[in-house]
Protein backbone atom coordinates (compact mmCIF):
# COMPACT_ATOMS: atom_id res chain seq x y z
CA UNK A 1 0.00 0.00 0.00
CA UNK A 2 2.94 2.36 0.60
CA UNK A 3 3.63 1.78 -3.56
CA UNK A 4 -0.36 3.68 -3.67
CA UNK A 5 1.19 6.81 -2.92
CA UNK A 6 4.91 6.65 -4.40
CA UNK A 7 3.07 5.55 -7.41
CA UNK A 8 0.06 8.23 -7.46
CA UNK A 9 1.06 11.26 -4.64
CA UNK A 10 0.35 11.94 -1.41
CA UNK A 11 -3.04 12.19 -0.47
CA UNK A 12 -3.94 9.28 -2.34
CA UNK A 13 -5.42 6.70 -0.32
CA UNK A 14 -7.09 9.29 2.41
CA UNK A 15 -8.71 10.37 -1.04
CA UNK A 16 -9.65 7.38 -2.66
CA UNK A 17 -9.84 4.52 -0.28
CA UNK A 18 -10.49 6.51 3.55
CA UNK A 19 -12.64 3.48 4.55
CA UNK A 20 -9.68 1.17 4.53
CA UNK A 21 -7.79 3.57 5.92
CA UNK A 22 -9.80 4.54 8.88
CA UNK A 23 -9.69 0.17 10.01
CA UNK A 24 -6.38 -0.28 9.41
CA UNK A 25 -5.35 2.62 11.98
CA UNK A 26 -7.77 1.83 14.39
CA UNK A 27 -5.60 -0.95 14.98
CA UNK A 28 -1.95 1.63 14.57
CA UNK A 29 -1.17 0.62 10.86
CA UNK A 30 -1.27 3.63 8.58
CA UNK A 31 -1.23 1.49 5.40
CA UNK A 32 0.24 4.93 3.61
CA UNK A 33 3.53 3.64 5.55
CA UNK A 34 3.24 0.06 5.89
CA UNK A 35 2.30 -2.77 3.70
CA UNK A 36 -0.75 -4.72 4.59
CA UNK A 37 -1.14 -8.45 3.81
CA UNK A 38 -3.07 -8.87 1.15
CA UNK A 39 -4.78 -12.12 -0.46
CA UNK A 40 -7.86 -14.21 -1.86
CA UNK A 41 -10.29 -15.30 0.57
CA UNK A 42 -12.94 -17.73 0.91
CA UNK A 43 -15.87 -15.52 -0.65
CA UNK A 44 -18.52 -18.64 -0.82
CA UNK A 45 -18.39 -21.96 -2.12
CA UNK A 46 -20.54 -23.58 -4.09
CA UNK A 47 -20.28 -27.41 -6.13
CA UNK A 48 -22.69 -27.95 -8.80
CA UNK A 49 -23.75 -30.05 -11.79
CA UNK A 50 -20.63 -30.27 -14.00
CA UNK A 51 -21.40 -28.69 -17.53
CA UNK A 52 -19.84 -27.65 -20.64
CA UNK A 53 -19.04 -24.33 -22.41
CA UNK A 54 -23.19 -24.62 -23.66
CA UNK A 55 -24.06 -25.75 -20.68
CA UNK A 56 -24.79 -29.00 -21.19
CA UNK A 57 -24.65 -32.11 -18.66
CA UNK A 58 -23.65 -35.83 -18.98
CA UNK A 59 -27.81 -36.58 -18.82
CA UNK A 60 -29.35 -36.05 -22.16
CA UNK A 61 -31.13 -32.98 -22.92
CA UNK A 62 -30.62 -31.49 -19.36
CA UNK A 63 -28.79 -28.26 -19.56
CA UNK A 64 -27.93 -26.29 -16.07
CA UNK A 65 -26.99 -22.70 -15.74
CA UNK A 66 -26.65 -20.54 -12.63
CA UNK A 67 -25.98 -21.40 -9.04
CA UNK A 68 -27.01 -25.13 -10.01
CA UNK A 69 -23.56 -25.59 -12.26
CA UNK A 70 -19.50 -24.82 -11.53
CA UNK A 71 -20.17 -22.42 -14.04
CA UNK A 72 -16.74 -21.10 -16.05
CA UNK A 73 -15.57 -21.52 -12.66
CA UNK A 74 -15.63 -25.38 -12.12
CA UNK A 75 -17.32 -26.98 -9.46
CA UNK A 76 -15.58 -25.67 -6.60
CA UNK A 77 -15.85 -22.25 -7.76
CA UNK A 78 -14.45 -19.41 -5.50
CA UNK A 79 -15.18 -15.42 -5.83
CA UNK A 80 -17.65 -15.92 -8.57
CA UNK A 81 -19.80 -13.04 -10.13
CA UNK A 82 -22.99 -15.34 -9.79
CA UNK A 83 -25.35 -12.61 -11.78
CA UNK A 84 -23.03 -13.13 -14.59
CA UNK A 85 -23.01 -16.59 -14.26
CA UNK A 86 -26.80 -16.77 -14.50
CA UNK A 87 -27.22 -14.33 -17.33
CA UNK A 88 -24.35 -15.41 -19.39
CA UNK A 89 -25.07 -19.00 -19.18
CA UNK A 90 -28.78 -18.54 -18.91
CA UNK A 91 -28.27 -17.09 -22.46
CA UNK A 92 -26.18 -19.68 -23.64
CA UNK A 93 -28.65 -22.66 -22.01
CA UNK A 94 -31.65 -21.03 -23.85
CA UNK A 95 -29.55 -20.60 -27.26
CA UNK A 96 -28.54 -24.50 -26.73
CA UNK A 97 -32.48 -25.40 -25.41
CA UNK A 98 -33.74 -24.13 -28.85
CA UNK A 99 -30.93 -26.02 -30.94
CA UNK A 100 -32.22 -29.14 -28.96
CA UNK A 101 -35.84 -28.69 -29.49
CA UNK A 102 -35.71 -29.22 -33.09
CA UNK A 103 -33.90 -32.28 -32.90
CA UNK A 104 -36.20 -33.85 -29.85
CA UNK A 105 -38.78 -36.29 -30.86
CA UNK A 106 -41.88 -36.45 -28.46
CA UNK A 107 -43.00 -40.04 -28.37
CA UNK A 108 -46.50 -41.03 -29.86
CA UNK A 109 -48.37 -42.20 -26.84
CA UNK A 110 -47.47 -40.49 -23.44
CA UNK A 111 -48.09 -42.29 -20.54
CA UNK A 112 -47.25 -42.47 -17.12
CA UNK A 113 -45.31 -45.79 -16.95
CA UNK A 114 -42.17 -43.96 -15.52
CA UNK A 115 -44.42 -43.98 -12.13
CA UNK A 116 -45.37 -47.55 -12.73
CA UNK A 117 -41.29 -47.91 -13.13
CA UNK A 118 -40.01 -46.14 -10.28
CA UNK A 119 -42.81 -48.24 -7.53
CA UNK A 120 -41.72 -51.19 -8.76
CA UNK A 121 -38.31 -50.84 -8.09
CA UNK A 122 -39.18 -48.75 -4.74
CA UNK A 123 -41.42 -52.21 -3.85
CA UNK A 124 -38.22 -54.46 -5.19
CA UNK A 125 -35.85 -53.20 -2.88
CA UNK A 126 -38.42 -53.70 -0.06
CA UNK A 127 -39.11 -49.57 0.91
CA UNK A 128 -42.80 -49.89 1.67
CA UNK A 129 -44.19 -46.42 2.67
CA UNK A 130 -47.66 -44.49 1.87
CA UNK A 131 -45.79 -41.61 0.71
CA UNK A 132 -47.16 -40.75 -3.24
CA UNK A 133 -43.83 -40.97 -5.04
CA UNK A 134 -42.27 -39.60 -7.30
CA UNK A 135 -42.67 -36.39 -4.84
CA UNK A 136 -42.35 -33.30 -6.28
CA UNK A 137 -42.22 -31.29 -3.13
CA UNK A 138 -42.22 -32.66 0.69
CA UNK A 139 -44.76 -32.26 2.82
CA UNK A 140 -42.83 -30.21 5.48
CA UNK A 141 -46.39 -29.41 8.13
CA UNK A 142 -46.67 -29.98 11.43
CA UNK A 143 -48.77 -33.09 12.34
CA UNK A 144 -47.04 -34.74 9.30
CA UNK A 145 -45.27 -38.25 10.12
CA UNK A 146 -42.66 -37.86 8.16
CA UNK A 147 -41.97 -34.06 9.52
CA UNK A 148 -42.32 -35.77 13.05
CA UNK A 149 -39.92 -38.27 12.18
CA UNK A 150 -37.18 -36.25 10.53
CA UNK A 151 -37.54 -33.06 12.65
CA UNK A 152 -38.19 -34.45 16.30
CA UNK A 153 -39.60 -32.01 18.66
CA UNK A 154 -39.91 -29.74 15.99
CA UNK A 155 -43.94 -28.92 16.91
CA UNK A 156 -43.08 -28.83 20.37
Amino acid sequence: TPMIEMIHGEGTILKSIPAMYNMFIKYGIDIRKEPILVYPTLHYQNGGVEIDKTCHTNVPNLLVAGEASGGVHGTNRLMGNSLLDVVVFGREAGIEAGKMFKNIEMPSKLSLQHVKDFEAEREKAGLKTDTVSPKLLPHYTHGNPEFEKAIPGATK
